[in-house]
């Protein structure tokens, strides 16, 4: 098994809650939303209501994460006007072993911990002060409501030789520099292969869902996250994956699927609506005649940076399981 090193830092946090608290059955719909808002008003210095002609699009911390400009001389500034979202969250989902049922609320009590973990890319990794102060004002101010208050107790770094505590109740935060990752790239020369969906994996091709996740499918929507990711943000600096993928997908069968779909629903303040974000959520296994080693890569990509829509809520998160 061969590893590859990233400009991509992950942190975990964990909250506890103050009250009785009732959260979406997906957290990172909540977590999402709430983050953005109490960054951009700690951060905002111009009080524009658009970031957009806003002279400190490039460098302030809110755009950088949640609404990241291509700089004039940004080698895709004529591509991208607007770059892909740099950040990914990891939130605890327990979808209903009964395929009919819908998620419930997730419930807890005081002094209960809700974990969450944030996978940040690039630039955006110079912001973590004001990331973990928003955190703290985030919890403190309610998630869910202003009535749902938390506090931060524990934050941490993975960094190559383990966590690194980042800030503790009642201790001062620590401001490491970015610490890159070293992510393991999977031995894929077996002929069977399960990938779970943790989460619910949203993929689009040409405007339409696609379910069940056929094979070449999934990896249509690896290139294309990755694809854009590269660009923006120079993930890999020889990454340049074989042109042929999608046609030697074509080969791999769907041998036995463990999956549903499931609907989950969020508030979009922007549109002033509720909106459909569901996906499909468990287990799927594929087999190919000549072993999926050509994939590893993407495919261990997709672990760490999810596939589909919506990854930075927390969809998508897949989980590579050689059979």
């Amino acid at each position: 098994m061969r590893s590859i090193e990233l400009p991509i830092s992950r942190y975990d946090f964990i909250l506890i809650a103050e009250a009785p608290v009732a959260l979406s059955p997906f957290p990172g719909l909540t977590l999402r939303g709430a983050l953005g808002h109490t960054l951009r008003r700690i951060v905002c210095a111009t009080r524009m209501p658009a970031c957009a002609p806003c002279p400190l699009r490039f460098s302030c911390a809110y755009p950088v994460l949640f609404e990241p400009y291509a700089p004039p001389d940004h080698p895709e500034a004529v591509r991208y006007a607007r770059l892909p979202t740099p950040f990914t969250l990891e939130v605890p989902f327990d979808p209903p072993a009964d395929r009919f049922a819908k998620p419930a609320p997730l419930s807890l009590s005081p002094g209960d911990h809700l974990s969450f973990g944030l996978t940040v890319i690039g630039r955006a990794r110079e912001h973590l002060p004001y990331y973990l102060y928003a955190i703290m004002e985030m919890a403190r101010r309610g998630l869910g409501g202003p009535h749902q208050p938390f506090r931060l107790a524990r934050a941490e770094m993975h960094t190559p030789s383990g966590p690194r505590v980042i800030y503790e109740e009642g201790s001062p935060m620590d401001h490491p520099p970015a610490s890159p990752i070293r992510w393991a790239v999977p031995d894929l020369r077996a002929g069977r292969l399960a990938v779970r969906f943790a989460t619910p994996a949203r993929l689009e091709l040409r405007d339409d869902l696609v379910y069940p996740v056929e094979f070449p499918a999934l990896i249509q929507a690896l290139l294309h996250r990755i694809r854009a990711l590269q660009a923006a943000y120079g993930l890999l600096p020889d990454f340049a994956p074989d042109p042929g993928l999608v046609e030697a997908a074509q080969a791999v069968r769907r041998a036995e699927d463990h999956t549903r779909w499931l609907d989950l629903r969020r508030y979009s303040t922007r549109q002033r609506t509720a909106m459909r974000v569901g996906g499909a959520v468990g287990t799927v296994v594929y087999e190919s005649p000549d072993g999926f080693e050509p994939f590893a890569l993407l495919l261990a990509m997709g672990q760490l940076l999810h596939v589909g829509k919506l990854a930075s809520m927390g969809l998508g998160r897949m989980e590579v399981i050689p059979l």
